[in-house]
């Protein structure tokens, strides 16, 4: 590429910023407190057929292992170009494998206006199969 003197900083950016050394912060999404919902409580939810959207993030492959009936799958990787698809009337509860990433898309859809989100705590691996629920293949 043509650049001899090129230096990294192996400390990152919250280092950079602890040493009080000047920087230009952004936020690029919002940091929405958004609430846990158990699996016991999610299919009390689903046997009174109450209002919600359930959406499955987790990739083709973890969705192939077996899914909640009913719930709709966006891949995460592909959140950004289909998420206005998703009803803003409804309450959205959001399905990753162990619960760890749903958060990233709460805070993506919150900033696109969705105001009615919660997180199946321990995704379907660790809250709905550990639950004892069933799963739909």
């Amino acid at each position: 590429m043509g650049y001899k003197n090129v230096y990294v900083y192996d400390e990152g950016l919250p280092e950079w910023v602890k040493r009080g050394y000047p920087a230009e912060i952004k936020e690029v999404y919002p940091k929405p407190k958004i609430p846990f919902i158990n699996a016991a409580d999610l299919k009390g939810m689903i046997d009174r057929k109450e209002n919600i959207y359930l959406l499955d993030l987790r990739d083709e492959d973890d969705r192939k292992a077996g899914w909640i009936k009913g719930s709709k799958h966006i891949d995460m990787e592909i959140l950004d170009e289909s998420y206005a698809d998703l009803p803003k009337d409804r309450k959205l509860v959001l399905i990753d494998l162990l619960g760890k990433q749903s958060y990233m898309a709460a805070r993506f859809l919150t900033s696109k206006g969705y105001k009615d989100i919660s997180m199946l705590e321990g995704g379907f691996v660790g809250g709905w199969l550990k639950a004892g629920y069933q799963d739909e293949h």
